[in-house]
């Protein structure tokens, strides 16, 4: 064998040994890639599993409404600050306004509790002029009352324990008056009347015809 063959064989087998280590080195690369992957993902995992749930939103708690609530006086204002309602507790008893505009009460619901007492009702037109009042007292009966723009253009109903009464007046003073009381007659003497009596004064309340 030649000198030449004998280098040829030498540097192939050395190739071939080159080449064998080559790929343990690969296969050994590749054992420690998948090691290093599998930890990675284990500590995932663990780390996962670890973690806390966060818990499931709670609802909003109910609006706590009291059941009873105290004060001398509640008052009522629009969007501008105005005060519209009023109610409070007044030296004579509970009352209930609704007020105008202008601040002034035009609807008014009291319980009097001075003598007489009972409940009133008062209505009344922004200027005061015209206006309805109603009450229950005690000893009193029920009594009905409206007036017009005009002070003396008035009407009142009475229900008491003597009777029941209705009297009309008009702007010059002169009246009618139904029902139950005590009227003067024409020779000025005063006699109790029935529910059919009737009379016609003038603005001096002087009788200018009754029946019977």
């Amino acid at each position: 064998m030649s000198r030449t063959t004998q280098e040829t064989d030498a540097i192939v087998a050395r190739i071939a040994r080159l080449e064998e280590q080559n790929r343990r080195l690969k296969r050994g690369a590749m054992v420690c890639m998948l090691a290093l992957a599998s930890v990675g993902l284990m500590g995932q995992a663990q780390h996962k599993s670890k973690r806390t749930p966060k818990p499931a939103p709670s609802p909003a708690p109910a609006p706590v409404v009291p059941k009873k609530i105290e004060a001398e006086s509640f008052i009522l204002k629009d969007a501008s600050g105005r005060e519209r309602a009023e109610l409070s507790m007044g030296g004579t008893g509970p009352s209930f306004k609704l007020l105008g505009q202008g601040g002034s009460a035009l609807v008014t619901i009291s319980l009097n509790d001075a003598g007489p007492s009972g409940p009133y009702v008062l209505l009344s037109d922004p200027a005061h002029h015209a206006g309805v009042s109603m009450s229950v007292l005690e000893g009193a009966g029920s009594q009905l009352s409206m007036t017009g723009e005009r002070p003396n253009a008035q009407m009142h109903v009475g229900v008491t324990k003597d009777g029941t009464t209705l009297e009309l007046f008009d702007q010059d003073g002169f009246s009618t008056s139904l029902g139950n009381g005590l009227k003067p007659s024409k020779g000025g003497q005063v006699k109790q009347t029935s529910a059919a009596s009737v009379a016609l004064f003038n603005k001096d309340r002087k009788v200018l015809w009754s029946a019977p």
